[in-house]
């Protein structure tokens, strides 16, 4: 368990480390800096999916905008396929007799249930700024006028909300 969680120490700090670079390579990438640091964010997630670990920093680094690369194209190819079925004003299809299963619900309320868990885990800020961001989908700035906070202490809350709820997924 402790080699785990030294690998865990180690990703992330070579992500601190880079933060800031992938922040500006995402930017200008999207040519938005909302999604740039929403990108950001998922790299981050992304970071236990790194197997083997390689020994060098160097690769490490280049993983991680490779993998930033991957995102901000998925990004695009999403928000194209969008605008596709939004264009060609597809027929709504009639979701009323689709009744999910009593397996599929009581394994989405666990799932709904874990996740409460470990959301009360976190001070209010953490899910404040997390609600604000992923449900109501205020931008970083936004989220920072509203709660009268700094711009970077919304995104190292975001960035604390989602690192607990990813190792607390993870662990599960």
């Amino acid at each position: 368990m402790k080699v785990i969680n030294a690998i865990d120490e180690y990703l992330n700090r070579i992500y601190l480390e880079n933060h800031a670079a992938l922040l500006r390579f995402l930017t200008l990438s999207t040519k938005c800096p909302e999604t740039a640091a929403d990108l950001a964010q998922e790299v981050y997630l992304k970071l236990p999916g790194l197997k083997p670990v390689p020994n060098s920093e160097h690769e490490i680094k280049a993983w991680l905008f490779r993998v930033a690369s991957n995102i901000a194209v998925d990004h695009y190819r999403t928000k194209k396929r969008h605008l596709e079925i939004i264009n060609d004003e597809l027929p709504q299809r009639d979701i009323s007799n689709q009744v999910p299963t009593p397996e599929t619900l009581f394994f989405q309320e666990e799932q709904l249930r874990e996740i409460q868990n470990s959301l009360n885990e976190l001070p209010s800020v953490c899910t404040e700024v997390l609600y604000l961001s992923r449900i109501e989908g205020l931008t970083h700035q936004a989220i920072a006028e509203r709660l009268g906070i700094s711009k970077s202490w919304v995104e190292k809350q975001l960035f604390r909300a989602l690192d607990h709820l990813r190792k607390s997924m993870h662990d599960d």
